[in-house]
């Protein structure tokens, strides 16, 4: 008998209350089931908007696709953010050894350009604490924060002297895209242009950069997407659009619910006579391997660096009704040759890495290099 009533009380326990307390069955879906019941008759506090976010969390995981995920309000507007290029900093662009945080770039009207730093400076430390001591990643998180906040950073100049410089945080917007003129070995003009990120408008403003530097007299030009993580697949094919001629299929697209679709270039590209490099590495994903892919397959361009991140997946995103997103993979793509770029990434023509040891960029020199043997 003593077992019996163990038993009993033990199944009690499982089934939580007496029978006439079970959720019976309703025309509401079972997540808001569940959420209902924890948040009704759970006997701690319950934030049931947390609930929510969970399930919604584990609903987009469930799939087992690392592409798919829900962003909560917070994560949402952040990734915005990024996406435009925008956040909460000083406004440089550095190189990164044991040592020093090397100054390559100072965005015009920045808190750092106003500040007074200049591109060529080295970055020993950052709030007191030396480079070589925090490591250079963590450095340069160190120097990100909150609008307003101060950092204060130990600079040296070219001339070897240092200086302690106080830099104020604002909200800082990474240009879209950055050109420049360069010198091949044999001192033949070559033009530079680095897309940050494939946002709205990115296709035109290679396409104007390049003709520019064109313009300006340079005989090749070099496509620098090293770090750029992608953005928008029709932006992709415009960028790719720029060194096409019209009617090239640029990356082809399936899906389960989607049909083959091609994406074909369309426009007015650069002369194709022009030789062209792209620079990548491994931070070069998505729309970036899209361009790199299309552009090493149709032989329009060498391909120089490391091989790239590998991802082969379309997301799109819908916003929630609480402010956030669900983003879900709707197709995989592939290059003209048809190659899943998720299968290891684009490979490099010509492999260099860029050693964050040396002043020298390394990836870049190849890149030149290659393009003086081209006639460039």
């Amino acid at each position: 008998m003593a077992a019996v009533l163990i038993a009993v009380f033990v199944l009690g326990a499982l089934v939580g209350g007496p029978i006439r307390a079970t959720i019976q069955p309703s025309s509401v879906s079972l997540p808001d089931q569940v959420a209902n019941a924890v948040a009704d008759r759970f006997e701690g506090k319950v934030d049931r908007a947390a609930l929510e976010r969970a399930g919604a969390k584990a609903i987009a995981a469930q799939v087992g696709d690392r592409w798919t995920t829900y962003f909560t309000p917070k994560e949402w507007a952040a990734l915005q953010r990024a996406t435009e290029g925008r956040y909460s900093g000083i406004g440089i662009r550095v190189r990164a050894t044991d040592d020093a945080l090397s100054i390559r770039e100072v965005f015009p009207g920045s808190p750092a350009a106003k500040a007074g730093l200049k591109a060529g400076e080295q970055i020993i430390a950052v709030a007191g604490v030396p480079v070589s001591r925090r490591g250079p990643a963590k450095s340069r998180e160190a120097i990100l924060g909150k609008d307003g906040t101060t950092v204060a950073l130990r600079v040296r100049a070219a001339d070897g002297a240092d200086r302690t410089v106080r830099v104020t945080r604002g909200d800082v917007t990474v240009p879209l895209v950055e050109a420049r003129m360069l010198t091949a070995p044999g001192g033949t003009k070559v033009g530079y242009v680095e897309l940050d990120r494939f946002e709205k408008g990115a296709g035109d403003r290679v396409r104007d950069e390049a003709q520019a530097l064109l313009d300006d007299g340079a005989k090749a030009l070099i496509l620098d997407l090293r770090g750029d993580p992608g953005g928008l697949l029709d932006e992709s094919v415009a960028v790719a659009g720029a060194f096409l001629k019209p009617g090239t299929v640029v990356v082809s697209t399936t899906g389960r619910t989607s049909p083959r679709r091609e994406f074909r270039a369309d426009g007015d590209p650069i002369p194709a006579d022009v030789p062209v490099a792209v620079l990548v590495d491994r931070a070069s994903a998505s729309a970036s391997e899209i361009v790199a892919g299309a552009l090493k397959d149709t032989g329009r361009a060498v391909i120089v660096g490391e091989r790239t991140f590998g991802k082969s997946k379309v997301q799109v995103t819908q916003e929630t009704s609480d402010g956030g997103a669900v983003r879900v993979t709707i197709a995989g793509y592939r290059t003209p040759k048809g190659t899943d770029i998720g299968e290891g990434g684009v490979k490099p023509d010509v492999k260099s890495v860029d050693s964050p040891d040396t002043e020298a960029d390394e990836a870049l020199d190849a890149a030149l290099a290659r393009l003086a043997t081209q006639g460039g």
